[in-house]
């Protein structure tokens, strides 16, 4: 089993005038993972990691409003918060509960993290996880969401034969 975890503020999306709307290419990324499939058949679980404060339903809801929670279902499975955890990004502990709630052990090796965060980046590979920085504004592994599908795509494949 693979996973590839997603930050969603300035990752999947962003806010403009007050309003949090899908970043460009998000949806088509989504839908290309979705759709990958591993030498056996077997395609990549997605998740959510995210700092939040507010009420878990609230989190759920912006993610209807979004029209993006049909990736990310179970939702109680496939996303996990700060306020749920105890900890802030790039704590061990958050990616630990986000991994051990579709697949409890799976190695970190197993594991990729898509964020904008260059220092949540750079942590989550200390920790042995694979990591992709997106950063459209300042320069980045990636500027633009569609140029991440290849790169997963070869993280599915490859990661199959690690160990």
């Amino acid at each position: 089993m693979k996973i590839i975890l997603f930050d969603l503020a300035d990752t999947l999306e962003h806010e403009v005038r007050n309003r949090d709307v899908l970043m460009p290419g998000a949806l088509d990324l989504l839908s290309a993972v979705r759709d990958m499939r591993d030498y056996n058949g077997d395609s990549p679980a997605l998740a959510l990691v995210s700092d939040f404060n507010d009420p878990v339903q609230d989190y759920y809801a912006l993610l209807r409003d979004l029209e993006i929670d049909i990736f990310f279902k179970p939702l109680k499975e496939r996303v996990t918060l700060s306020n749920e955890v105890g900890v802030l990004k790039p704590d061990e502990k958050i990616f630990r509960a986000a991994i051990d709630k579709i697949h409890k052990g799976l190695r970190y090796s197993d594991v990729l993290f898509i964020t904008e965060n260059k220092m949540h980046s750079s942590a989550v590979r200390k920790l042995g996880l694979m990591a992709i920085r997106i950063a459209a504004r300042e320069e980045g592994e990636v500027d633009k969401l569609t140029e991440l599908i290849p790169l997963i795509q070869l993280f599915v494949l490859t990661a199959v034969h690690a160990g």
